[in-house]
């Protein structure tokens, strides 16, 4: 843990770089994907052969193309949905405790755009891959956590993060059996 990062006393502030360079390429990806299809579902005056073993007629087609259309909208809407609920966020961090960590939320249709997990609920803290670490994952009774390692900066790299969760849960969990 570096020392400078305390902000008042116990807690540790561990700062995230914001996606937003990721959510919206793929938004705009997926908008000309729907533009792209929607087009051809209006346009198409053929059937389709997917890999010569689905033949669908004209109707077909358009209505495959038109469905597609539809779910890369979704997709596009998604992903500015999601560079929306994180620009919402004041800070965009980890706030790490004496008995509890914050995160930010990764489920887009959640109310809270903050997690806050109690420290004697967390069970293990890993990297996933654990070859090549991509992903951060808190796991809790019921449920596990995400940080992708894209969010955190060069001065803060996972394993570093992993370890002073990981410290922070032990001292928690000792202070919890030295009290009880």
């Amino acid at each position: 843990m570096k020392p400078s990062d305390n902000a008042g006393g116990d807690t540790l502030e561990i700062p995230l770089r914001r996606p937003y360079r990721e959510l919206l390429l793929a938004g705009f990806f997926f908008a000309v994907c729907a533009a792209v299809l929607a087009h051809r579902a209006r346009a198409n005056d053929r059937g389709l052969i997917l890999n010569g073993i689905i033949h669908l007629e004209h109707g077909g087609a358009d209505i495959f193309y038109a469905a597609l259309a539809i779910l890369s909208g979704a997709m596009c809407a998604l992903g500015f949905l999601g560079a929306a609920r994180f620009a919402a966020l004041k800070q965009f961090r980890i706030l790490l405790g004496p008995r509890t960590i914050t995160l930010p939320s990764m489920h887009p249709f959640r109310a809270a755009r903050e997690v806050t997990v109690l420290l004697d609920r967390i069970e293990a803290v890993e990297m996933q891959p654990p070859a090549k670490p991509l992903t951060l994952v808190i796991r809790e009774d019921d449920r596990a956590h995400t940080i992708p390692q894209r969010w955190l900066t060069e001065r803060w790299p996972a394993q570093e993060v992993a370890g002073a969760i990981i410290a922070r849960v032990r001292e928690a969990q000792a202070g919890q059996r030295a009290g009880g």
